[in-house]
């Protein structure tokens, strides 16, 4: 039986996508860890024990205490050695003194060890010398990652989506495309969407200082003419409940997710997708909700992207530490987060997403937001697998 041994720590998605990687077909791992580190293990025997993959929690002391820390691993050695079994050691993960202790036991047993480096996701041999690196292969979905930390989600299962066709792609380039100047129109149809949402209704009476509105104007007439609204006499009626949603600002997020999809063909370390993911973490007694309104792996690392239609004026500084919050709390050391704004950034959000670590993609650069995300995705390293023009 060939089993692996890794050390829990906060971010053990390594320990994760190693076993998934075919060509180890690993049957058990062993997760060495503290004792309160019993919920992290439970919640990653969720993820492998349907993938056929016994999991094991081997308990080591808390305290930094490197003889007792070594004499039970070295237990554990010697069991493993009785049993006869093909041992690999996942350096991975762990703190650096039960890490090292680890190491230094396992190397004296000659079972192979080896290290899934971060940024690259490559297979790194430790030992035996002369093994040749090669990438891990992606095989972890979004469901599984956030199982990892803690969390669990509920996937779109109906695709409201489905009844706009083409509109998507063509209404959210042409808007995306001319950010500054359709900018005050679409927050009135915002407005006006949220009306027929809190009246349950899909018509609408514009003001007489709405129907003046250039900009707003130009909007309906896309939407008419993609079919999705009918305009007489000052009333606005949208065809359906997802062209109402659709310009009630979920426009954005919609074609963000199409033009990932896009990529996603040509892009293979892109490995998983969904949109308005709605994720549950339980803290305390209680359970706080959070939507992703797009989330995607790329590389064994989740990607999270916020979509904004509004302005940030007063509530920047919230958005950018809400999204730095979930992107490390759902994903650890290696995911990574995007705000994509509509509106115009102020240089203070844009100093303070730097400093979080965040991506941004502001009005200037949507009109090429293909070509912005792609170059995101591929900076997540891995192989890349394109044909990208």
């Amino acid at each position: 039986m060939a089993i692996h041994v890794g050390i829990i720590d906060q971010d053990p998605v390594r320990l994760v996508t190693a076993l998934l990687h075919q060509e180890f077909k690993a049957e058990k791992v062993i997760f060495i860890g503290v004792e309160c580190q019993l919920p992290q293990f439970e919640q990653l025997s969720k993820v492998l024990n349907p993938k056929g993959i016994v999991t094991e929690f081997f308990q080591i002391p808390s305290d930094i205490n490197i003889p007792l820390i070594k004499s039970k691993i070295v237990e554990l050695a010697e069991r493993l050695k009785r049993e006869g079994a093909e041992v690999c050691f996942n350096a991975s993960c762990g703190l650096r003194h039960r890490l090292l202790t680890a190491y230094e036991i396992f190397r004296t047993y000659h079972w192979p060890i080896y290290v899934i480096e971060p940024f690259s996701d490559e297979l790194c041999w430790l030992y035996p010398y002369g093994l040749e690196q090669q990438q891990v292969e992606d095989h972890i979905n979004i469901s599984d990652y956030l199982t990892i930390f803690g969390a669990r989600c509920e996937l779109q299962d109906e695709d409201i989506r489905s009844v706009l066709d083409t509109s998507i792609k063509t209404l959210g380039h042409k808007w995306a495309s001319n950010a500054y100047e359709l900018g005050p129109g679409l927050a009135t149809l915002n407005y006006l969407a949220t009306t027929c949402r809190k009246e349950q209704k899909l018509n609408v009476e514009l003001s007489e200082k709405q129907q003046g509105y250039r900009e707003l104007s130009m909007l309906i007439d896309d939407l008419t003419d993609a079919g999705l609204s009918s305009y007489d006499k000052g009333i606005l009626t949208f065809e359906n409940e997802a062209a109402r949603r659709f310009a009630n600002g979920e426009w954005l997020e919609w074609y963000v997710h199409h033009i990932v999809e896009e990529i996603k063909h040509d892009l293979l370390t892109i490995q998983d997708l969904s949109l308005g993911v709605q994720v549950y973490r339980k803290i305390g007694e209680r359970e706080v909700r959070n939507e992703l309104d797009v989330a995607t792996v790329v590389n064994n690392k989740l990607h999270i992207i916020e979509c904004k239609t509004k302005g940030m004026s007063s509530d920047g500084d919230d958005t950018l530490y809400k999204l730095e919050s979930i992107r490390d709390l759902l994903g650890g050391l290696q995911a990574r987060a995007m705000l994509v704004s509509f509106r115009p950034l102020r240089h203070h959000d844009i100093t303070r997403a730097t400093d979080l670590g965040l991506a941004l993609i502001g009005p200037d650069q949507l009109g090429d937001l293909k070509k912005y995300l792609h170059e995101w995705f591929l900076a997540a390293g891995g192989t890349e697998k394109s044909s990208f023009a």
